[in-house]
């Protein structure tokens, strides 16, 4: 059965938006996702140690596969565009997160979702408020239109991309 699925993409080495371009084209190849829309893009002051700003924005998916499966292939995705591993919060050419999956909780070893962050980082939030500002965080139990006005603040500003189209929604 497929489940509305939102991941949040980020970069901040490299060409940041190339490579949320790269993430996205390999995300559309997966047999059992559908690429449905994307947000526009921000870019974001990072959290952590002190690094380059990221591009940041959200993809929405039609996904046939069970969470644990998607995790493990956006990992993939993640090494097979450059990503090593290195310092919590790093610098890194790509970063994808699963931030909501529909109306599900998961709570594993290896997933949380909705992410455990989401409601704390406005460079998550914005984007996903672009495609979904009605749904509900599964946990909390308040819009991301909600949670993106009570969220910290934080220096993170719409972008404008030079390849990447404007929101799809």
């Amino acid at each position: 059965m497929s489940e509305l699925v939102h991941i949040g993409l980020g970069s901040n080495l490299g060409d940041r938006e190339q490579n949320l371009l790269l993430a996205v084209q390999a995300l559309s190849r997966i047999d059992a996702v559908s690429l449905l829309r994307r947000s526009t893009l921000f870019d974001s002051a990072p959290v952590g140690p002190r690094q380059p700003r990221f591009l940041n924005a959200v993809v929405e998916v039609e996904c046939d596969l069970p969470p644990e499966r998607l995790l493990t292939i956006l990992k993939q995705i993640e090494v097979d565009l450059g990503r090593r591993p290195g310092e919590r919060w790093g610098p890194r050419p790509i970063d994808l997160d699963i931030l909501l999956w529909g109306s599900t909780i998961v709570a594993t070893p290896s997933l949380q979702v909705p992410h455990l962050h989401l409601h704390q980082r406005r460079f998550a939030l914005e984007p996903l408020c672009q495609l979904v500002p009605d749904a509900r965080h599964p946990v909390l139990g308040v819009t991301i239109e909600e949670l993106l006005r009570s969220a910290p603040a934080q220096d993170c500003a719409r972008h404008v991309g030079a390849l990447w189209p404007e929101a799809q929604t």
